[in-house]
């Protein structure tokens, strides 16, 4: 199946919806991204690695959310909003390597360094993205 066809199919699906009005909640899910990726590292260094990893985690589906958000989504399900960024963002920003990385996130496992660093990159990439994308 396509990615073209898996959005479709969502997009019927109680998962996926459009909703315009969620690109004004862009900077919120990039800026509660941020907070979370900070709060994974003080975890870390506090030597709470599960929730470190779980924040770490919590950063990259921020960030993940807010793209979908600025593509004119509302999301109920992490499959579809797997899907969005395939369909709206994977060569245009993001690459199989960053989707690699969401997926990786996931399964919350360290070591604490690769989580942050994982995190970090999406972050940015799609701080990234959202600052080329045009306005409205």
């Amino acid at each position: 199946m396509t990615i073209k066809a898996d959005l479709e199919r969502c997009l019927r699906s109680p998962y996926l919806w459009e909703d315009e009005s969620k690109r004004e909640q862009v900077a919120q899910q990039l800026e509660g991204a941020r907070e979370l990726l900070e709060q994974a590292r003080v975890s870390f260094q506090e030597e709470d690695e599960a929730t470190g990893l779980k924040q770490a985690w919590g950063a990259m589906y921020r960030a993940g959310r807010a793209l979908v958000y600025a593509a004119g989504y509302d999301v109920d399900g992490l499959r579809c909003l797997e899907i969005v960024l395939w369909a709206h963002y994977v060569g245009q920003g993001l690459d199989e390597e960053d989707m690699t990385a969401f997926r990786q996130a996931q399964q919350l496992v360290g070591p604490p360094e690769a989580a942050v660093e994982r995190a970090r990159a999406f972050v940015e990439k799609v701080t990234g993205i959202l600052q080329k994308a045009p306005a409205g």
